[in-house]
């Protein structure tokens, strides 16, 4: 009798130890927003392409945009700045400003002036070349309201 009742214990023992659960909940973490990092595409030709729109109380607007290329990889870039104004719902350009370059970098920096009463921006395409390879971007200004 006395080994039935400790086979008994050593077996509920047993089960009640193989039958515990234990739930695990992760921390309270934020999962990383956009405002925290950039990813950037590597480009091949093209370090850095910048286009920026300031518009003065007079309602002149400063369009400004450059481009930095691999020094010795990087023969020659081009710049296509497209002056938008937001009209009817969409963007129209209204002024196209163009510059380039035999050499790695080039920039621009043109004025125009604007109608009151719309938003507007820079819309600009670049290029790249080493040799007859052609590597392409767009970069688009924030808005600015006049």
């Amino acid at each position: 009798m006395k080994k039935r009742i400790v086979s008994l214990t050593l077996c509920s023992l047993m089960l009640c130890s193989g039958s515990v659960q234990v739930f695990a909940t992760e921390p309270n973490v934020l999962a990383p927003s956009a405002a925290y990092f950039t990813i950037s595409p590597y480009m091949d030709y093209i370090i850095q392409a910048n286009g920026t729109l300031y518009i003065n109380s007079k309602g002149v607007a400063t369009v400004d945009c450059d481009v930095y290329g691999y020094q010795g990889t990087t023969t020659r870039v081009e710049i296509s700045a497209n002056l938008q104004q937001y009209k009817s719902g969409s963007w129209v350009t209204i002024k196209t400003f163009t510059a380039n370059s035999e050499s790695h970098r080039t920039s621009l920096s043109e004025t125009y002036s604007v109608s009151k009463g719309y938003s507007y921006r820079v819309q600009a395409n670049i290029k790249a070349y080493s040799g007859s390879s052609v590597e392409a971007q767009s970069v688009t200004s924030s808005e600015a309201s006049y």
